[in-house]
């Protein structure tokens, strides 16, 4: 949502399309990637996020069990120069960084002959393979009005954030089994339900978080029943609910009325909480072998948080819901899934 906020700035648009080639990344994986693309995002991000020199950061650049956080906005060069950065979320400030990496450019180091960029190596870990033949979601996820708002009067308050559902061919198949007829009832498929439940119940309204344990998928029951079926479609009702639940020592950077100081870490959060109900309409196309509609929605009570999902003044419960329905066919609709391809279909 600040992100939003920020690149919908028509000074940053602008300044981007003419002068930059920029480039959005999960820095979850890209900072732990033990091939080209790691490394050449490494080397940045310790000149900036940790001051290091062009020379010190190329020979640690290899490193992926550093077990620090690289995030940050950077402008650099293709050797991996850096010409300026920060972590911002200010306008302002943003067209500084961007405007000072310009006026860095001329005295550049690096870079100075026009360059071929070739093929990289990618860390097989962290590749991930759109599933042009399956099932693709775009979820939403916001915080729904609340009886008494003591959040504070900015940005909080409109928070939102997506995310994408990937299913394999062969998964999304499963949902329909063989020889189905109407008033059938069936659980969501194994392999769904785990998906569903660790990846996509989760509170990201104002940041990221971690999958839920995969002890806790088994608090949320999950069930299809067929409403209609005959040789053109399947339409089926998802019905379900639970309470996922985890208990943990979550630091995060205390907020502005803390007696804490900004860079100082403290652990305010030693729980987080989500009771939900499910509701979904599935319309499977037999003919096309695909599904027409695909539409769930997700309303429950929220408590606590994680570290990065920005939660630490905001831990009591409080109503949040999720909705997710067929992608499109944009490129933005390519977008992966928040986590790494490895865990996320064997969850």
């Amino acid at each position: 949502m600040r992100r939003e906020r920020t690149y919908s700035d028509s000074r940053i648009i602008d300044l981007l399309n003419e002068r930059f080639i920029p480039a959005a990344v999960n820095i979850n994986m890209l900072q732990r990637q033990d091939d080209d693309e790691g490394q050449y995002f490494r080397t940045i991000s310790w000149q900036g996020r940790f001051k290091l020199s062009f020379e010190e950061a190329r020979a640690r650049m290899a490193e992926t069990r550093h077990r620090e956080c690289h995030q940050g906005q950077y402008v650099a060069t293709t050797e991996g120069e850096l010409l300026g950065s920060r972590h911002t979320a200010d306008v302002e400030q943003l067209l500084e960084i961007l405007h000072g990496g310009l006026a860095n450019w001329e005295d550049r180091k690096t870079q100075r002959d026009v360059e071929t960029i070739e093929e990289v190596d990618r860390d097989a870990r962290y590749v991930w393979t759109y599933p042009e033949d399956g099932l693709v979601l775009h979820l939403g996820c916001t915080d729904l009005p609340r009886k008494v708002d003591l959040r504070p009067d900015d940005w909080r308050r409109m928070a939102h954030n997506q995310d994408f559902v990937w299913f394999t061919r062969e998964e999304m198949l499963a949902l329909i089994p063989e020889g189905v007829k109407t008033g059938d009832r069936f659980p969501l498929p194994e392999i769904i339900h785990r998906r569903l439940v660790r990846y996509h119940m989760l509170d990201i309204v104002r940041g990221e978080t971690q999958p839920w344990p995969k002890a806790n998928r088994g608090d949320v029951a999950l069930e299809l029943q067929v409403v209609e079926a005959d040789s053109q479609a399947v339409n089926m009702v998802l019905n379900g609910g639970g309470t996922l639940r985890e208990g943990g020592k979550w630091c995060t950077q205390p907020p502005r009325e803390s007696v804490y100081r900004r860079g100082d870490m403290c652990c305010l959060i030693e729980e987080r909480g989500f009771e939900a109900g499910i509701l979904g309409y599935l319309d499977f196309d037999r003919v096309h072998q695909r599904f027409a509609r695909f539409d769930v929605l997700v309303i429950g009570t929220r408590w606590g948080g994680t570290t990065h999902n920005v939660r630490c003044s905001d831990v009591d419960a409080a109503p949040l819901g999720i909705a997710m329905t067929l992608a499109g066919g944009d490129r933005f609709d390519r977008i992966p899934p928040h986590g790494s391809p490895g865990s996320y279909f064997n969850a």
